[in-house]
């Protein structure tokens, strides 16, 4: 019935049955609560298969993603061309074809596909971000101008000023 999880020194004989089984009962709660735990985790990586959030309605998650595609590939013409050398996981994908591990290739094909896929979304995100902030400032470019030129302006008052007091000299 011992199984090693009490403190140095003490034997069951020493626990109260009640004692004994609460304890019990929260070993299980803790190691269930490990359990959904390293569930969610798995969840968050991309195990699992993906559960759509309800917290947004699914009609703002398409405007969302339209919203972005229109973004994906601008910055296409700007990339270097492509090295000889391919990349290391497309290295690895081969190597576990080679070696029939066609879930290893699978694997490594999804994570690939996924990182890339993720910096997308980012350089979209990026560049979405980037044209919104170029269009407020150029919303916000004839209000300052419209500021700074005051109907009247010091210098021109100026002039004024001086020229009307020349004929009293």
């Amino acid at each position: 019935m011992y199984s090693g999880h009490l403190p140095p020194g003490l034997t069951e004989k020493h626990v109260s049955l009640d004692k004994w089984q609460k304890f019990k009962e929260l070993q299980r709660a803790k190691v269930d609560q490990r359990m959904k735990e390293t569930q969610r985790k798995r969840k968050k990586e991309g195990t699992c298969h993906p559960v759509s959030l309800p917290s947004e309605p699914e009609e703002k998650q398409e405007e969302h993603w339209k919203e972005l595609m229109q973004y994906f590939g601008i910055n296409d013409r700007l990339k270097p061309p492509p090295c000889s050398r391919p990349p290391r996981t497309v290295t690895m994908i081969s190597r576990a074809i080679a070696e029939g591990d066609y879930g290893k290739a699978e694997e490594l094909s999804d994570r690939l596909a996924t990182r890339e896929l993720a910096v997308k979304i980012a350089q979209a995100a990026d560049c979405r971000d980037f044209a919104r902030t170029k269009q407020e400032a150029e919303a916000s470019q004839p209000a300052q101008k419209r500021r700074k030129q005051i109907a009247w302006g010091f210098k021109a008052k100026k002039r004024w000023e001086t020229k009307s007091n020349m004929g009293f000299m």
